[in-house]
């Protein structure tokens, strides 16, 4: 809770406003806390009462449902000013073990047809690996490259979990997890989180530069991956369709993608679905430097959840503050100039949700 009040307060301030601004609080419940209604508990905690608090479920496409519901409330005018918070301390809070138990029995593995059996949540990403790798061959040069490209990206932020410079040897010379990724394939367990601020035009800050919701995106095909339509194609692409006709734009429009990328695997079948290089194709692009800051289009400038970290139940918002900060003009060293619009991405469960938002520097 102190860890929600801190961000809250600094996303605040950083918009100009106050907590008595805030006419409803949106969050993700986080798994080291255990309140039923996280958002009430977490308002009584601010000692506020706004109208609405709510605590939204959609994993790591959470963020940008938040954010589209914040939308909706402000054009219907339920609400000028909604305040999103999602953070979480898995790392010192959980054990290993009991993190991974936990991430296995709270939905993404099936109860009755896949429990029983023994897979863990990483288990289930090898198998859409060693998928992917029988359809289209791609090999451990393939997920190396992603795991080198989010470290490279990740050393020019100054709150990244991953700092630590990486070569193709390093990545190969780290231990198998689950046949085929090994441990830098996987996502490290971070404590941290994010919050923000949708507000009304009349509110914006007039000393920050506003970045607008143009659009916003979803889609959903299954829950557990065995009822998966497929295991080497989902559903980002759909979400992105959605959101780029809700704003009346175009894929070339997007001058930065912040793809969700909790494995290696997740980067290389999310870009392809997404669009940003056609299918078993995405491994070749990364090597060949296509989505480095200068390149064709630049991807998770800030290193993904794969170096910048995954928080636990609050990793998607990380996508969110990347894709603002770049928009705003504040990225420092790692800025991509003439940055005008955003693509931000989460996924929730094994490929089962996927919220896009379109974001764009007013």
């Amino acid at each position: 809770m102190a860890l929600h009040e801190q961000l809250a307060l600094d996303a605040l301030a950083d918009a100009g406003l106050e907590l008595r601004d805030v006419d409803a609080i949106l969050t993700l419940a986080p798994r080291s806390d255990s309140y039923l209604i996280h958002a009430a508990a977490f308002a009584e905690y601010l000692g506020v009462s706004p109208p609405t608090a709510l605590t939204l479920e959609g994993g790591g496409a959470a963020p940008a449902i938040m954010v589209n519901i914040a939308r909706n409330m402000i054009e219907a005018g339920s609400a000028k000013t909604v305040l999103i918070v999602s953070a979480d301390m898995p790392l010192s809070v959980n054990t290993r073990d009991s993190y991974i138990n936990t991430l296995a029995d709270s939905g993404p593995v099936h109860p009755d047809i896949e429990r029983p059996f023994g897979p863990s949540v990483p288990s289930l990403f090898a198998m859409v690996a060693r998928a992917y790798m029988d359809r289209f061959g791609a090999d451990e040069r393939d997920f190396g490259a992603v795991a080198l490209h989010d470290r490279a990206a990740a050393i020019t932020h100054p709150n990244s979990h991953m700092r630590n410079p990486m070569d193709f040897a390093t990545y190969c010379s780290s231990h198998m997890i689950a046949d085929p990724l090994r441990l830098l394939d996987c996502s490290p367990v971070s404590d941290g989180g994010a919050a923000v601020v949708v507000t009304s035009a009349d509110r914006v800050d007039k000393s920050k530069r506003a970045v607008r919701v143009m659009g916003a995106g979803f889609a959903m095909t299954h829950l557990h991956l065995s009822a998966a339509p497929s295991l080497t194609s989902h559903g980002a692409g759909l979400a992105l369709d959605r959101a780029l006709v809700f704003a009346g734009r175009q894929r070339g429009d997007i001058d930065i993608a912040l793809v969700y990328d909790c494995f290696s695997i997740a980067m290389l079948i999310n870009t392809e679905d997404l669009g940003f290089a056609p299918k078993g194709k995405a491994g070749a692009a990364f090597r060949n430097g296509e989505f480095k800051p200068n390149g064709r289009i630049p991807i998770n400038t800030h290193g993904g959840l794969l170096s910048h970290g995954y928080p636990g139940r609050a990793a998607g918002i990380g996508n969110l503050i990347e894709a603002v900060v770049q928009l705003r003009g504040e990225a420092e060293n790692r800025q991509i100039s003439n940055a005008r619009m955003t693509m931000t991405h989460g996924m929730g469960g094994l490929f089962a949700t996927h919220g896009v938002l379109l974001l764009e520097a007013a």
